[in-house]
């Protein structure tokens, strides 16, 4: 009996816990987890603490404008010999430019770098516009070398990973989420190229 209370008191805690990482995602940060999902708990969790350190950071710091985002991710973009239309169109599409968005895997900012990532390319603050650009074009710029420009399988690669992703040959084996990812990429890039 004892343990059957424990069990479920912790079975319990364990479902607190998740639904109210995924409420916070939501409400924080401008993620649509579902509030059941037990996915990315750990990544989300560390997502969220770095946004409140922002907030507390930053107090009274308004949000960049869209404009100023768009200007500064086209200048670091071209700086790194890509193309800032291409660049842009992934962070409409990972954020739609909001620079405090939580996903519902965890990922942050403007460019919405997992934590992982963030450290990697030295990000210290993934929720300022400029750090979270920085990191994502450097990322963008190594994926760009690696698959020689070919769109397709650098925007692949920003969304699942480069380990998922195959230099040469079809992209067939790619999570559907993926797949489409691609084609909003492409579809907002031409967007941006049309000028509209």
């Amino acid at each position: 009996m004892i343990l059957k209370k424990i069990f479920l008191s912790g079975l319990f805690g364990a479902l607190i816990l998740v639904l109210g990482t995924n409420a916070a995602v939501r409400t924080f940060g401008g993620g649509y987890p579902s509030l059941l999902s037990p996915y990315h708990l750990t990544t989300k969790l560390e997502a969220l603490g770095r946004l409140m350190l922002h907030h507390v950071t930053h107090p009274f710091r308004s949000d960049v404008s869209r404009d100023a985002t768009t200007d500064l991710i086209r200048k670091t973009a071209k700086s790194r010999g890509l193309p800032p239309n291409f660049v842009l169109a992934i962070a409409k599409v990972e954020s739609g430019l909001l620079p405090h968005r939580v996903s519902s895997a965890g990922a942050m900012g403007v460019m919405q770098l997992m934590p992982g990532t963030a450290a990697m390319y030295k990000v210290s603050d993934p929720f300022s516009p400029a750090d979270s650009i920085n990191g994502g074009t450097k990322m963008l710029s190594d994926l760009w070398k690696r698959y020689r420009g070919d769109r397709r399988r650098v925007a692949a690669a920003y969304n699942a990973g480069p380990g998922r992703v195959p230099r040469k040959g079809p992209l067939k084996r790619l999570p559907s989420e993926t797949r489409h990812y691609i084609k909003k990429v492409l579809k907002a890039e031409a967007k941006l190229n049309a000028g509209r």
